[in-house]
């Protein structure tokens, strides 16, 4: 079948290792998929804006051609090529900003006119699926098809606005109004979403599907080399001590506070004067309170280590390493760290909220997020019982392999054949 897929999100998060995670690694992982999938015809597009097109061809380049001729053109600048809008963006983003440097905001001011100048152009020809990976569905003029289909990841900017960045908000609330109700399709990534999705939008259980995610086999795998392992965790200044990992952006949602005091409790047992607490990931939004927490808890600094942003080829070691990963978020969509930290084999605890047990299964220990004594005792009864701590391990590696990237894609092809039968 032929499949326009949207992938704005390839081109618009690809530049920095900072944005190289989450979703854009979904996506990413999802097209390579797709592109050698039997049964589809995938061609793929940016629509968001004349600039993400450009980002996109970039991404493209960076990944040798990946995409090639299946990436359609859906802008029209008359100003400028694309090569010459893609040799502006590289100067653009290679321009480190200076005091009294006016280059790169004369670089950002001659993309944005550009970007303004582009005009949307309709894409030749009709398509079985018109799929949007992630950015709104565009207009049915641009792209004919049989039937369009929008992915959503989560409902966190509907359900918790007041934690979420506003561009994620103004983003989600696009996708929401792009989304005829009454014709166009949905797929959600959990049960839970979709329950949230049909509560908020109100759209009938027969135009929504789940299919759930999977985490990169490629690099979320036990790290079996020793001297690897070892050389990373001596690296973070934790090696040959056992800790506690959590790994996530540093934002209210994540219920890091709530880790932090646990741990604090923990942290005071003399059987676990070893413990540390090491959180990875950059700092977020709205952190004051996780801070502050940091501050108070009573926690010996050399025990509670933020390491920020870790490259990717490190994480399977950290996992690996980890004696257990926590992750008490208090609302996940999917929640792909818990399913990447078992593929690792760590021992996990997390919350028995939204769409996490989906996630787990019984590989896990799942505690309400709120419960700061239970999530302390969680982490005490993986850290005073190796036999547990092993059980956690084996159960969370096998139960990782009912997820991966080709039982997505073959769900979602199954997906596509229901909806074209039903139209």
């Amino acid at each position: 079948m032929d499949v326009m897929y949207e992938v704005a999100n390839l081109g618009l998060s690809f530049g920095t290792a900072l944005t190289r995670s989450g979703i854009f690694r979904v996506t990413e992982s999802f097209v390579r998929e797709a592109l050698t999938h039997p049964s589809i015809d995938a061609r793929f597009v940016a629509t968001d804006s004349y600039a993400s097109e450009v980002q996109l061809a970039r991404y493209d380049r960076s990944v040798n051609a990946r995409l090639g001729a299946r990436r359609i053109a859906a802008w029209d600048c008359r100003l400028s090529s694309l090569e010459e809008s893609m040799s502006l963006m590289d100067r653009l983003m290679s321009v480190a900003p200076h005091d009294g440097d006016a280059a790169p905001a004369r670089l950002r001011a001659e993309m944005t006119l550009l970007s303004r100048m582009a005009r949307p152009r309709a894409i030749d020809g009709r398509v079985d699926v018109y799929h949007s990976l992630r950015q709104p569905l565009a207009a049915r003029d641009r792209i004919a098809a049989r039937v369009r289909v929008a992915t959503i990841h989560d409902m966190i900017p509907s359900l918790f606005p007041e934690v979420t960045e506003e561009r994620f908000v103004a983003l989600h609330d696009a996708v929401l109004r792009s989304i005829d109700t009454e014709r166009d399709w949905v797929m959600c990534v959990s049960e839970s979403t979709r329950r949230d999705f049909l509560t908020i939008t109100g759209m009938s259980e027969e135009r929504t599907f789940v299919v759930p995610l999977a985490a990169s086999a490629e690099l979320f795998r036990p790290e079996s080399d020793t001297a690897r392992l070892e050389s990373v965790l001596a690296r973070y200044g934790i090696a040959g001590a056992r800790y506690v990992l959590s790994l996530c952006t540093l934002e209210p949602r994540k219920n890091l506070p709530r880790l932090v005091t646990a741990f604090s409790t923990l942290a005071a047992n003399p059987a676990l004067s070893d413990v540390r607490l090491v959180l990875v990931g950059a700092l977020g939004w709205k952190t004051e309170s996780l801070l502050e927490t940091i501050r108070t808890a009573g926690v010996p600094s050399e025990r509670l280590m933020l390491l920020g942003h870790v490259p990717d080829e490190d994480l399977p070691a950290l996992l690996t390493g980890a004696s257990v990963f926590a992750y008490p978020s208090l609302y996940e969509g999917f929640g792909l760290p818990v399913l990447e930290a078992m593929q690792c084999g760590a021992p996990v605890v997390t919350s028995n909220t939204s769409s996490l047990p989906e996630v787990v299964g019984d590989a896990a220990i799942c505690v309400d997020p709120t419960d700061e004594s239970a999530l302390a005792q969680a982490l005490v009864d993986v850290l005073v019982s190796p036999n547990l701590a092993a059980d956690l391990r084996h159960r969370g590696i096998e139960r990782a392999t009912s997820f991966s990237w080709r039982r997505t894609v073959d769900e979602t092809v199954g997906v596509y054949a229901a909806m074209l039968a039903a139209e």
